[in-house]
């Protein structure tokens, strides 16, 4: 195992099962296609479309080319918008979505998935379907896993060329369940001449649940804590599209995340290329930054390109996350590949209140 492997175990194995306050927190997955499933960082954007309904696949792959076995997330989320009122032109609606995500390290055979269902309730503030003030919240299930069987201690070593004694380490339970909440608002705007505009905030881990694996330990001899809070996760998050032809828009994007010590900073913009009126499809593409904080300097992490396709409500996205912090320490770049499905029923593209991606 190099050196870059034997940082990410200890950095791994410190953050499971470290509890104290002090102690690394693990941070919340954040998609560089964030939007492909805006329901994740903001509950009020469940049914944020002009459609029946979306079903959401995404899969992003992380440090695929340092890693045998890479860092990879799953997520699927689907909602359902329904319009509340006969006058189509001045409809409250709201929506009610699941997400389900499952982030695996397999080298560790560590895991968690996570069920919750959405609900969201979107007040129309005009006429013709321009203005919606949103709420929104989630409550779901979280389940953390860890198999010690691929985990290595130093009391195991046999002092030659193998990790084959006991280990004297008290291992808790290695599989247990927490509730979580969060909630958040928004408001948009779209006056149907090509311009969009959506901001809004939520809080994520609204009661700030313990996900040490020792808070149920009753073990005699064991001395240390058994409460590690997930911090409360702030985001906030402003979007706008605007046309500057008749094929072609811009979406500059702001995407914030502050969550205990860490805080993260995602922007850019993307573009849409009309390609066929006919069949409502649209070329995408963006550039995204990353800037994040790191013992309390801030620095530009890394450069994030998208590529997406839309044809009929469906739509297929492709990005990749270039690292730009500094690697002569690494073989190879830390590159993370992300793709995205997402399917609309009963689509018309002319009153979404967010990005499509």
């Amino acid at each position: 195992m190099n050196l870059l492997k034997k940082l990410v175990v200890t950095i791994i194995i410190f953050s499971l099962f470290a509890s104290s306050e002090k102690a690394l927190s693990a941070q919340d997955v954040l998609y560089t296609q964030a939007y492909s499933s805006p329901s994740l960082f903001n509950p009020s954007l469940a049914g944020s479309y002009d459609a029946l309904y979306r079903i959401s696949l995404q899969h992003r792959n992380q440090w695929n080319t340092v890693l045998d076995n890479p860092f990879r997330t799953y997520t699927l989320s689907g909602d359902a918008r329904l319009e509340v009122g006969r006058d189509r032109n001045n409809r409250d609606a709201f929506s009610l979505g699941a997400n389900f995500m499952s982030d695996k390290v397999n080298t560790f055979d560590f895991s968690k998935t996570m069920i919750s269902l959405v609900g969201a309730f979107h007040k129309n503030l005009s006429g013709e379907n321009k203005q919606f003030l949103s709420a929104g919240f989630s409550i779901g299930m979280n389940q953390q896993n860890i198999n010690y069987e691929n985990i290595r201690f130093q009391d195991q070593f046999n002092g030659t060329n193998a990790f084959d004694f006991n280990t004297a380490e008290y291992l808790p339970q290695n599989n247990f369940s927490y509730a979580d909440i969060s909630v958040g608002a928004s408001y948009s705007l779209n006056n149907r001449r090509g311009f969009r505009f959506n901001a809004g905030g939520a809080i994520l881990h609204l009661l700030s649940p313990n996900i040490s694996f020792y808070k149920d330990s009753s073990e005699p001899d064991y001395f240390g804590d058994t409460e590690n809070r997930i911090h409360r996760n702030f985001i906030g998050h402003l979007s706008v599209e605007t046309p500057v032809s008749d094929y072609v828009w811009l979406s500059p994007r702001l995407l914030t995340s502050i969550q205990g010590p860490h805080q993260q900073f995602f922007f850019g913009t993307g573009s849409r290329f009309l390609l066929n009126d006919s069949y409502n499809s649209f070329l995408h593409f963006g550039v995204f930054g990353r800037v994040n904080n790191n013992l309390d300097a801030y620095k530009f992490r890394d450069l994030s390109f998208l590529i997406g396709f839309e044809i009929e409500g469906i739509s297929i996205g492709l990005s990749y996350d270039l690292s730009l912090d500094d690697l002569q320490n690494y073989n190879k770049r830390q590159g993370i590949f992300e793709i995205s499905l997402s399917i609309m029923g009963e689509y018309t593209n002319e009153l979404d209140m967010c990005p499509r991606f």
